[in-house]
């Protein structure tokens, strides 16, 4: 018995001996954190570098610490690690991560920011990925990595390294290496994207996509291209240009709407829309020309005067509404209406001042028809064949 009291006493001495030592523990202060940090230029600054502030710190000429939870103020706002609070200065520079609000002529994260980042007059930068905005009146917005938020500047530049949500800017260039899956806007200058972009808008510049466009890029004087897929190109003054499929629409008021690969649609005021491949949709000019290397699926338009071109089939339309034009397909399922339309095998309907084809199934309504392989393959007025 006298055994096991002893062994129960010394487990209590144990016991208290350890909530003591770790009452003293819990009572003696982190060197390495401070509420307060008051610097001139580093090392001259009452907390070593090696601190982290949990308060305020204030920066007369340069200050350097680790961690700052709160709030930054000085002339060079410099941490070695992270960042949760704001940092108002000249300069301020964050080597690892921040969650933060940055004011000053130069922001910089090393890391990955989430917040905004307002330079009036200057640069905005994370090293990695961004959450937020980066906003600049005149200067750079640059985000190394994937940037979901937004970027926006008069005067300048704004750069994601991976996808982008919204670049905008008044006089420069927007550029996303990757997807821009907001919009580009610029007024005059460039939108670039490396490959998806749901909007690019332009005032007067170039707009270029080396991936897919999945909304559209506008410009009012300049150029669209893009080498990959673009949903909607539209251009003032200028060129559209796809080389792999245009899905949406590419729409110019005078210029040249180009794709190398497949487009849905293709809209140009004045000027001249081009397929490479094959059109499921359709193209559609006031005064110019439409043509198509392969097969038409939709409609070739010409709203006054122009030319409607397609080297393979058309099943749907061909048609310049005042008959000021022509109208060609290598075999038409559906309609020519033009001055002068000419396909291989027709079936359905010409309309115009001269009408031919090889073979007919359907009916020719003109002053001149010509069908090959009719009994009498020349015909005023009216010919049919079925």
């Amino acid at each position: 018995m006298n055994r096991i009291v002893a062994a129960a006493v010394s487990l209590l001495a144990l016991a208290w001996a350890m909530a003591c030592g770790a009452q003293d523990a819990a009572s003696t202060p982190n060197n390495n954190v401070s509420n307060f940090q008051l610097s001139l230029v580093t090392p001259i600054q009452i907390q070593d570098a090696e601190c982290s502030i949990h308060g305020l710190r204030i920066n007369l000429i340069y200050g350097l610490n680790n961690d700052l939870t709160g709030m930054d103020i000085g002339v060079i706002n410099d941490l070695m690690g992270n960042l949760k609070g704001a940092q108002l200065g000249i300069v301020n520079i964050v080597e690892s991560q921040a969650q933060s609000f940055q004011l000053s002529l130069g922001n910089v994260i090393l890391e990955n920011g989430q917040g905004v980042q307002l330079a009036p007059v200057g640069l905005n930068y994370v090293g990695a990925q961004a959450g937020g905005w980066q906003l600049t009146l005149a200067g750079i917005n640059m985000t190394m990595g994937k940037h979901d938020g937004g970027q926006f500047n008069g005067i300048g530049l704004n750069f994601t390294g991976a996808d982008s949500d919204n670049q905008i800017s008044g006089i420069g260039a927007n550029w996303a290496t990757e997807k821009a899956n907001g919009g580009q806007i610029v007024a005059a200058g460039l939108n670039f994207a490396g490959s998806d972009a749901d909007l690019q808008i332009l005032g007067a510049g170039l707009n270029l996509s080396l991936g897919a466009i999945n909304a559209g890029q506008f410009v009012a004087a300049g150029a669209n291209a893009s080498l990959d897929v673009a949903d909607k190109q539209i251009c003032g003054f200028g060129a559209n240009y796809v080389n792999g499929n245009a899905q949406g629409a590419q729409l110019g008021v005078a210029g040249a709407n180009w794709v190398a690969g497949s487009a849905d649609a293709q809209i140009m005021g004045a000027g001249l829309n081009v397929t490479l491949d094959q059109v499921a949709g359709g193209q559609f000019s006031v005064i110019g020309a439409d043509f198509v290397l392969n097969n038409v699926s939709g409609a070739q338009v010409a709203g006054l005067i122009g030319v409607n071109l397609a080297m393979g089939d058309v099943s749907g339309a061909q048609i310049v509404l005042p008959l000021l034009g022509v109208n060609y397909a290598r075999n038409t399922d559906g309609v020519q209406w033009s001055g002068v339309n000419m396909t291989g095998k027709l079936t359905g309907f010409q309309f115009g001042i001269v009408n031919f084809c090889q073979e007919l199934d359907g009916i020719q309504f003109g002053i001149l028809n010509l069908a090959l392989n009719n009994i009498t393959p020349v015909m005023p007025i009216l010919n049919a064949n079925w």
